[in-house]
């Protein structure tokens, strides 16, 4: 999966996604430097924005792809 990719499924789910050289920094819209996910790896960042996308208190089915 390219980075472009990952970027519009996660836009998708209101996740942003930045890479500065090979650091991807994966966050809320308008998320605090506090809940920023870093890691040099694509795969990494789509698991942790997708998991940032669903509230914790809602089954997992509610919350797939919009």
């Amino acid at each position: 999966m390219k980075f472009q990719e990952v970027r519009e499924q996660l836009r998708a789910v209101g996740i942003l996604i930045s890479k500065r050289g090979c650091e991807i920094r994966v966050n809320h819209f308008g998320g605090s430097p506090e809940t920023a996910f870093f890691t040099s790896c694509l795969d990494e960042a789509l698991t942790a924005g997708l998991s940032m996308a669903r509230p914790k208190h809602l089954p997992k089915h509610w919350c797939s792809q919009r």
